[in-house]
């Protein structure tokens, strides 16, 4: 990055606010979180008082047991809509908001089964709710719509699909356009339907790479609005009302989680990867596992290394049972192609790879967890309960430090209102940070059950979906 523009834009830092690029939110008051992420996946609620402590006995508005999925909860005016499995159930659930009771359930069988990872499931992405119908994605069935009464509106089948860790994206709602990004070994697309009827409005293919990452949407001051997607080796751009794809950048990592992060004419991804392979060349993996010398890696040679085993399918991407070198190396050779955090320009066309990267943080940074941007600094969550504040115009760190009641693992992507930072970990310790560059802890709270789902925040309430249960948190902060 030229030093020269990062003074410039330094200038600007607490102008930077997330919310000043949200396509279609009314104001600061955010009653309604209908999306992963809420408010255009920017993790920000304002205008409400939100705790700070809470427990089973403390500022708890309710609690109700549901089935477990690592989807999280969207909230309309009325209700709350979760997703979950259940054999070959896919699960669609309405709550009251007010009072946390279930009002509906309603169920479709999988069109066929999926096999993924065990850190993944089949109810994984997060509804969307347009304020009073919801949308869900199962990757084993489709797109499928319920009324606010529980009736089907429509349903569009779509795979199968072929992703060893499962279909992690959600869908995204713009007016009556339905957006879903489907990224995967084969046949990856992105598709846009009418939330009205579920009729195709348009399908675009994209590079077929493994990806798991929600859509935002970005509204320029000329022009359509884009449709925002980090991909695998690209973050890219299309055009809301075609699908044109307007723009990209290559170099920003593999893999990619989350969101991208929107701030003022900015977006902030986050890529796996490094400067060296993470896999030592084929002809060494051979020597290691290749007992039989037919040039090959048989599923049973590696019997003996556990963690090897458990991942072997992410190798073997025709599911033959053999990884073989052109397998090994097209994963290989992928995550040498940037990584970090890169902050992208939002103005251009075409190839901006070489223009419009405005800097780039070759680190270690969280791979599930999103970045959140809130009042002009950003937040990164990362295992290991490392918090770290940044200067979202420079990428200059701010500040760095630990959790030191919850070092642990981290699924959940931090939420923010009312001045807090709500940062959650695999077991459910919930810690609460007063936002500044210098941030500081207020509390930490302990659900005693695991998190993977990311919170919600709407209308003063925190809804937190552990293994078991939703909570719904509520009251003034002391």
């Amino acid at each position: 990055m030229k030093r020269s523009l990062s003074l410039l834009l330094i200038a600007i830092t607490f102008l930077v606010v997330a919310e000043s690029t949200l396509y279609g939110q009314q104001g600061n008051r955010t009653d309604e979180w209908l999306q992963f992420r809420g408010p255009n996946g920017t993790g920000v609620a304002e205008g409400f008082p939100l705790p700070a402590e809470f427990s089973s006995t403390k500022n708890l508005a309710w609690k109700t047991p549901v089935p477990f999925a690592r989807s999280s909860p969207v909230i309309t005016a009325n209700r709350i809509f979760l997703t979950a499995t259940e054999g070959d159930k896919l699960m669609t659930l309405a709550l009251d908001r007010k009072t946390g009771k279930v009002l509906w359930r309603r169920d479709a069988v999988r069109a066929r089964p999926m096999t993924i990872y065990k850190a993944n499931d089949g109810a994984s992405p997060t509804p969307v709710s347009d304020g009073k119908n919801v949308f869900a994605f199962f990757a084993e069935l489709g797109l499928i719509s319920y009324g606010p009464d529980g009736k089907e509106r429509w349903r569009v089948p779509l795979g199968p699909f072929n992703s060893f860790y499962g279909m992690g994206g959600s869908p995204v709602l713009v007016g009556n356009t339905l957006v879903m990004v489907c990224d995967q070994r084969a046949r990856s697309f992105i598709i846009a339907v009418d939330a009205r009827n579920g009729k195709e409005l348009w399908k675009k293919s994209r590079p077929n790479f493994e990806a798991y990452s929600t859509p935002a949407i970005y509204k320029p001051k000329d022009g359509p609005a884009q449709v925002i997607v980090l991909g695998s080796q690209s973050v890219d751009a299309y055009s809301l009302d075609k699908g044109e794809r307007l723009w990209w950048v290559t170099k920003i990592g593999s893999y990619p989680k989350g969101v991208p992060v929107l701030g003022t004419e900015m977006v902030y991804v986050i890529g796996e990867g490094g400067e060296e392979p993470f896999l030592p060349p084929f002809d060494e993996m051979l020597k290691q596992f290749d007992a039989n010398k037919d040039q090959r890696i048989h599923r049973d040679e590696v019997k003996s290394q556990k963690e090897a085993l458990e991942h072997f399918g992410w190798l073997d991407a025709n599911n033959d049972g053999f990884i073989e070198r052109a397998e090994h190396d097209f994963v290989r050779n992928s995550t040498t192609s940037g990584h970090g955090l890169t902050a992208v320009r939002l103005t251009g066309q075409g190839d901006l790879t070489t223009s419009n990267i405005v800097w780039q943080v070759k680190k270690a940074y969280p791979s599930i967890p999103a970045p959140l941007v809130y009042r002009g600094v950003m937040y990164l969550m990362k295992e290991g309960g490392i918090v770290s504040s940044l200067d979202p115009a420079s990428g200059q760190v701010l500040k760095q430090g630990r959790t030191p009641n919850a070092l642990e693992e981290y699924y959940a992507s931090p939420v923010a209102g009312d001045g807090k930072i709500f940062v959650v970990s695999a077991s459910g310790k919930v810690t609460v940070l007063k936002a500044d560059a210098q941030w500081e802890i207020l509390a930490t709270n302990d659900l005693d059950d695991e998190v993977w789902a990311t919170p919600a925040i709407a209308g003063g309430s925190l809804y937190i979906r552990t293994r078991n249960a939703l909570y719904a948190f509520a009251g003034s902060a002391k």
